[in-house]
């Protein structure tokens, strides 16, 4: 036989071979991508920030709270369900393979377990090229840290941040040192609240001085370094109160 018939009938054989070997690849392959909700939070100069924190703030922040956090993952699984949909409107070969597939992988989803959300933990770092014996800066973002939670896991999160009526964070609500927490920003904020006044003798303190920031239910009492638990009083009435609630003693104004 003529070596040119070989080599053809050789290649047809490969040909073929390869075809068969491409069809078996399309049926073992899986081309759903899971579905996730990424959430990225900037990081830059913290230093050993506290993950679960931010996680907590964004729900705290978050307008309807555990409500939003369903609806985010019902939305993501509604796009994905339409993008496989679309993907299986394509295929005439393996369709029926391909849709059990997906709802394998659907089930999977459903599951307490699947991590849905990706919280990212990103930091700006700055570098430098050289360019014509100059130093020029650049910023590159780099992950630090994943953490990976699903919609059962975030759920009771909220539960327990609605047991506190989200006024904050876990960490922040348990923490031995509550003074710690009052930062001049928390200061700012309930100064401007209420308007540089005394919430017991009503003197108006717009210059701050004699201005404090008191712990309605003391801190030594148990009290939290929250808006709803402080106030502006004047030295006057701060001193008499001194480390007592409101209800153990009296004011005479």
């Amino acid at each position: 036989m003529d070596s040119k018939y070989i080599f053809a009938i050789v290649l047809i054989v490969f040909a073929i071979v390869m075809f068969i070997v491409h069809i078996m690849m399309e049926y073992d392959d899986n081309p759903f991508d899971y579905p996730h909700i990424n959430v990225s939070f900037d990081i830059s100069g913290k230093h050993q920030p506290l993950y679960d924190d931010y996680v907590e703030d964004w729900i705290i922040n978050l307008p309807n709270h555990g409500n939003d956090i369903k609806q985010q993952f019902d939305d993501a699984l509604q796009k994905w369900d339409l993008e496989c949909k679309e993907y299986l409107n394509g295929w005439i070969l393996w369709k029926n393979h391909k849709h059990e597939v997906y709802q394998e992988i659907r089930k999977e989803i459903l599951q307490d377990d699947y991590k849905m959300f990706i919280f990212e933990f990103n930091r700006n770092q700055t570098r430098y090229r050289q360019e014509n014996y100059q130093r020029h800066p650049y910023t590159v973002e780099n992950t630090e840290f994943m953490l990976e939670l699903s919609l059962k896991e975030l759920l009771k999160i909220d539960d327990e941040l609605e047991e506190i009526e989200y006024e904050t964070t876990l960490t922040r609500w348990h923490m031995r040192e509550q003074r710690r927490l009052m930062t001049k920003e928390l200061r700012d904020t309930i100064k401007r609240r209420d308007n540089f006044t005394c919430q017991i003798c009503g003197k108006y303190m717009p210059d701050e001085v004699g201005l404090h920031i008191d712990h309605i239910i003391s801190v030594k009492n148990g009290g939290k370094s929250i808006e709803s638990n402080l106030r502006v009083l004047c030295d006057k009435c701060n001193l008499k109160k001194g480390q007592k609630n409101d209800n153990d003693f009296s004011f005479e104004l």
